[in-house]
């Protein structure tokens, strides 16, 4: 065996996306970009922070999606949803998701709400 050489390649970072706004307990606050440094053969973690507005409205908008391509997909293969042709059927499917998406999103809020409750107790009187 001649030349056998071990060559070590680095690890690529994992990115870590995370919802915040700031500091979590009084530290200083993770900014986009900030890696966690880990032990030796394991990767290093990069940070991507999402503002909670943004995850609202990105969880609105895939609900909203997700809810529309099922309706098209049922009205295509079943006379459940009556539509004339396809254009029809598709803003028809779209008047129809918003329902769902809202109640989505009424949910997700009241997540958040639920998370900044827990953050900040005097500010809601619950302590």
């Amino acid at each position: 065996m001649a030349d056998d050489k071990t060559v070590v390649e680095p690890i690529p970072p994992v990115p870590v996306t995370i919802i915040g706004t700031g500091t979590g307990n009084g530290g200083s606050p993770l900014t986009t970009g900030t890696v966690g440094t880990t032990p030796d053969h394991q990767p290093n973690l990069v940070v991507n922070v999402v503002t909670p507005l943004m995850a609202i409205a990105i969880r609105f908008l895939h609900n909203y999606v997700l809810l529309m391509v099922t309706l098209v997909g049922a009205g295509m293969t079943t006379d459940k949803i009556p539509a004339r042709d396809f254009a029809h059927l598709l803003m028809w499917s779209a008047e129809l998701s918003v329902a769902g998406a809202a109640f989505g999103l009424l949910k997700d809020l009241v997540t958040v709400l639920g998370r900044l409750e827990n953050k900040f107790p005097l500010l809601t009187g619950s302590v």
